[in-house]
């Protein structure tokens, strides 16, 4: 059975915020290497500098790799999603650094998809470290790194741990992150001392990694559900957002107002292990295409 993912909608679905989308295909940073990647009928062209053997993990952490055409008509067994599939298809899960993606979703509080892009290209651009990259030149291709006015943001590494660790307050804010400067700090000092290990976290139960996430500065609800989805490999996570909420509630309790708990609640128990993926898909249905279904 062919694979209906579909690298667009995957991207821009609100999951990762360093990879960017043109009509030429796609770009990002993956394991500290610049990937390119396009989409054709028959499947993925990349062009990626990353180590032997590794194109496997850029397909991981793409969601490229997933069983979407089972997930997919499983996910049709519900009513409201059969009526999204059309428009949502494609869809994976993807499977992100776990820091980059803490520190971006304590960013995306309260924030908006541009602002978090804006606030994760400036940490990159200022305490992460320059990619070699590859141009076209006359005929050929060469290498050089992404210094100067005029880079590409996307062309840095995103800072360890230990960088932010030593980075003052001020110089954060200047990276806007506002409020949340604070917490990005104390973060990274408590995975840089070792006293978080967000890689153990992914062997753990769902609610023991959830209890620990929810126990860092700056994790609400939401934003340890996002991290155990997106970067954990939990999939039977439901993270809440306005979208979501307001989806759930107008297309399965007939517009009556549900808590974000009662929603988690109530998809964990309907979907069980593709819970993250009906969110997906809710969350595209609502906020990508604003068509409700009848």
């Amino acid at each position: 059975m062919d694979s209906p993912y579909h690298l667009e909608r995957t991207l821009r679905s609100g999951q990762c915020f360093r990879w960017t989308v043109t009509s030429d295909g796609a770009r990002g940073v993956v394991d500290g290497t610049v990937a390119r990647v396009r989409q054709h009928p028959v499947g993925l062209r990349i062009d990626w500098d990353g180590p032997t053997g590794s194109r496997a993990r850029l397909l991981r952490h793409l969601g490229a790799d997933q069983p979407l055409a089972a997930i997919e008509a499983a996910l049709a067994q519900d009513g409201v999603l059969r009526r999204l599939l059309p428009k949502t298809s494609g869809i994976a899960l993807m499977r992100q650094a776990p820091w980059e993606c803490l520190v971006s979703y304590v960013i995306s509080a309260f924030n908006n998809i541009p602002k978090i892009q804006m606030s994760v290209r400036h940490l990159a651009r200022r305490f992460g470290e320059p990619i070699p990259i590859r141009t076209d030149a006359a005929g050929g291709t060469h290498r050089h790194l992404a210094r100067g006015a005029g880079a590409d943001g996307d062309a840095w590494t995103f800072p360890s741990p230990e960088r932010l660790a030593e980075t003052g307050l001020d110089a954060l804010r200047g990276c806007a992150l506002g409020y949340r400067a604070p917490y990005v700090r104390s973060l990274a000092r408590r995975v840089a001392d070792g006293q978080v290990d967000l890689d153990a976290m992914a062997r753990l139960r769902f609610d023991e990694a959830r209890a620990l996430l929810l126990d860092l500065p700056g994790v609400g609800e939401k934003v340890a559900d996002c991290v155990l989805l997106f970067a954990l490999g939990y999939h039977e996570a439901f993270p809440v957002d306005v979208w979501v909420q307001r989806a759930v509630e107008r297309w399965y309790f007939g517009s009556r107002a549900q808590t974000p708990r009662a929603i988690r609640a109530w998809a964990r128990d309907r979907f069980g292990a593709l819970a993250g993926y009906a969110q997906q898909h809710l969350f595209a249905g609502a906020r990508l295409h604003g068509r409700w279904p009848a």
